[in-house]
């Protein structure tokens, strides 16, 4: 891809970022939570019950951090941790009624926001958008996963 593309697509990825993440900044978005709050809320409501390590891998945090955000949802009364019977460093997260009333607000009031959305893009359009940041988000994924971003490669002609 040409130099010129490449920059126009970072310009359109950062003002993304911006919008998408613009609802969850206002008071009403997350319910009073913090955006961090909000997203291990919404993965956690998700899955039921998911373990800390397999969160920290989805919301890409390191499990020490995970476990402050996560404890601000339990000082609230949104989730609960629970230790593994045969294990106690298995550690397990899941809403309370609470978080789950909270879960539930926010995914419609999110349902509702990104329909308003798509609404505006043209009808024939709309499940090539779906499908291109679907393609998008997984191949970042997998390039993330697979080389090092930032780090330059070694040149071997000045090894030593």
């Amino acid at each position: 891809m040409n130099l010129e593309k490449i920059r126009l697509l970072r310009s359109k990825l950062r003002q993304l970022e911006r919008e998408v993440n613009e609802p969850f900044r206002t008071d009403g978005g997350c319910c009073g939570i913090t955006l961090a709050q909000c997203h291990t809320l919404l993965e956690v409501g998700n899955k039921g019950q998911i373990s800390i390590v397999e969160l920290a891998s989805i919301v890409s945090l390191d499990t020490s951090t995970l476990s402050r955000t996560i404890q601000g949802l339990v000082m609230l009364g949104l989730a609960r941790r629970e230790s593994g019977e045969k294990d106690r460093r298995f550690v397990a997260v899941s809403l309370t009624e609470q978080g789950k009333k909270a879960y539930d607000e926010i995914e419609t009031t999110f349902n509702d926001y990104f329909d308003g959305v798509m609404e505006l893009v043209p009808a024939e359009k709309r499940d090539a958008v779906i499908d291109a940041l679907a393609a998008f988000a997984d191949a970042l994924k997998e390039h993330n996963h697979s080389a090092s971003c930032c780090v330059p490669d070694a040149d071997p002609e000045r090894s030593e």
